[in-house]
């Protein structure tokens, strides 16, 4: 292989390399949001209990609803797919518990494989480097 051919090959790699970071970026950005809302649905159905009259209520996605809790016992919860099914607040926690881990073990994952893709790509550039260099 040339050494023309050897750099075309290392540029098109730290071309791949390059958008599957920013793949990668979008999952880890998603992810975040992801555990922002579990964390928000958590603290509010810890604090259920002790809501009077009319509370924010969170929705997802930073949105709030004003309105009156009725019933402080139960609450219905998307199981995937569409479905959802009434469960009590200490069932639904451990659900968002469930969510939080998983979505924090994917978080973990992502971060680890950016690390793993930016170090190859450091590695492509290096070797790039040296090569003009010469």
């Amino acid at each position: 292989m040339t050494q023309d051919a050897k750099v075309d090959q290392i540029v098109y790699s730290m071309e791949v390399i390059r958008q599957q970071l920013e793949e990668i970026e979008g999952q880890i950005q998603s992810l975040a949001v992801i555990l922002q809302d579990l964390a928000t649905s958590t603290d509010f159905l810890k604090n259920m209990s002790k809501i009077e009259g009319d509370s924010l209520i969170p929705i997802g996605r930073g949105l709030y609803i004003e309105g009156e809790v009725k019933n402080k016992e139960r609450v219905v919860v998307n199981i995937g797919s569409s479905a959802y099914k009434k469960a009590t607040v200490e069932d639904a926690l451990s659900i968002l518990e469930e969510r939080k881990n998983d979505a924090a073990k994917a978080l973990e994952s992502s971060r680890n494989s950016e690390g793993e893709l930016q170090q190859r790509y450091a590695q492509l550039e290096d070797y790039l480097n040296r090569i003009y260099k010469k």
